[in-house]
């Protein structure tokens, strides 16, 4: 596991040879989709290149024959060591050629009844600290956040956005507003909840004259420690903590200035450390965002837990300590390869075991107070999953495919739609099916 970087010239060049790849020879359920290739270019240029494929795929208990990208080409260093990357997105951002997200698929009662076992309820939950995650499948639990949810909209249909209002640090406002714009009514900039940005990305223009003052220079002129963050969104205040915004390794903020030509903040890692993000789909066509103060006493799922669906609390991570901060976003070769030394991980993989050995169990054999699974193929109930939160950088989750499965360790990235995986070239034709899918169209 894990892969390597060579040098051509100067560039660093992504080397997948030890990259753990998805096998599709190994797979009865997998199909190759036809006459349309995987293609993706990310905002940061990387470019993935592949071919479409459709297997049976499960985060957490759920899974459901679909397609997704197999990845065989790749020309960023970035990408080194990691197996994959799960866009959480919706479908308006979606590749043509795969248009339904996983985590649609995962929930889309017209699939596949033999090759699936379904989400009910299309909401998804991210609850991060300093060292590790869960993702809620199904809700939330609501011992994970402090005072009330607060609920809003998203301005997009096609990404995480929501209106931010105000941003102010020390008693200094940041998104100071032209009157001019406050005469039309623009009084807000859009905040795109990002889990694979590490760190809050603002902007340092004046947006067109929106603005009065660029807001990251604005920040930078009076910056200090011990001081939080107080972001407005849709009018309610919300505290990014000090503690979460700088890194005390690099002794640096964690905060960064936007690309030319975006004209929002995107809330990055540090927002999800400090808040309870709840991301309602059940109307993929009006999304809405919960926001509220994450709970430090709450303790994350284990493996060990006694309730895959519990609002009663399950046991803590046992060792699992504050990661030291590294400049890079994503891991490397290097630390890929002590992976297997990773606790969180191989108790994600335990947990995994233990609900295919477990929770799928019939009612009368289990003592462990799992509700038996519907066998109409799918159910209402909270999954909590367990997520590596590398180095406070990066969010990785368990992800299996095929009949019988094979783990990869993905990218969990709410900024992207698109799941796709490092794999081995395509079976030939003889061995396995090949077909061409009709388009998704969500509901």
């Amino acid at each position: 596991r894990g892969g390597e970087v060579i040098q051509v010239g100067q560039e660093p060049t992504f080397f997948m040879n030890e990259t753990h790849k998805f096998h599709p020879a190994q797979s009865l359920s997998f199909a190759h989709v036809l006459f349309v290739g995987f293609s993706l270019t990310y905002a940061d240029t990387a470019r993935l290149r592949g071919y479409i494929a459709q297997d049976v795929v499960q985060v957490g208990r759920y899974y459901a024959k679909t397609k997704f990208g197999c990845i065989t080409q790749c020309d960023s260093a970035d990408f080194d060591g990691i197996d994959g990357i799960l866009g959480l997105g919706m479908p308006d951002a979606a590749m043509s050629s795969i248009p339904e997200p996983l985590f649609f698929a995962l929930s889309d009662e017209t699939g596949d009844p033999a090759n699936q076992y379904i989400l009910r309820r299309r909401i998804f939950t991210l609850v991060s600290t300093d060292g590790a995650a869960e993702l809620h499948l199904g809700g939330y639990d609501p011992h994970a956040f402090t005072g009330s949810m607060h609920y809003v909209k998203t301005t997009s249909n096609a990404e995480y956005s929501v209106p931010i209002t105000s941003i102010t640090f020390d008693g200094h406002e940041l998104l100071n507003f032209a009157t001019a714009a406050q005469a039309k009514g623009k009084t807000s900039i859009p905040g795109i909840l990002d889990s694979g940005t590490s760190c809050l990305v603002m902007p340092d223009s004046v947006l067109g004259g929106l603005l009065l003052e660029p807001p990251y220079t604005r920040l930078m002129n009076v910056i200090k420690r011990d001081v939080p963050i107080y972001i407005s969104v849709g009018g309610h205040q919300l505290e990014i903590p000090f503690t979460n915004w700088w890194l005390d390794p690099n002794d640096r903020p964690c905060i960064q200035t936007a690309p030319a030509g975006f004209e929002g903040v995107l809330l990055g890692d540090v927002v999800f450390r400090s808040l309870v993000v709840v991301f309602d789909l059940s109307h993929p066509r009006a999304p809405v965002i919960g926001l509220a103060p994450r709970n430090p006493a709450y303790k994350l799922v284990d493996a060990a837990c006694g309730h895959v669906n519990d609002f009663k609390g399950c046991v803590a991570f046992g060792g699992v300590g504050k990661h030291p901060v590294g400049k890079r976003k994503v891991r490397t070769s290097e630390a890929r390869r002590k992976q297997r030394e990773n606790r969180f991980l191989e108790k994600a993989t335990a947990q995994l075991d233990w609900l295919e050995n477990k929770a799928m169990q019939p009612a009368k054999e289990q003592k462990l107070g799992v509700p038996r699974l519907d066998p109409s193929g799918g159910d209402t109930l909270l999954t909590k999953v367990p997520v590596d939160f590398f180095q406070e950088t990066q969010f990785f989750i368990n992800v299996s495919l095929g009949t019988p499965r094979q783990i990869s360790t993905v990218i969990l990235d709410t900024g992207s739609s698109v799941f796709g995986v490092f794999c081995d070239p395509a079976p030939s034709a003889h061995k396995h099916s090949h077909i061409y899918l009709p388009h998704f169209i969500p509901s």
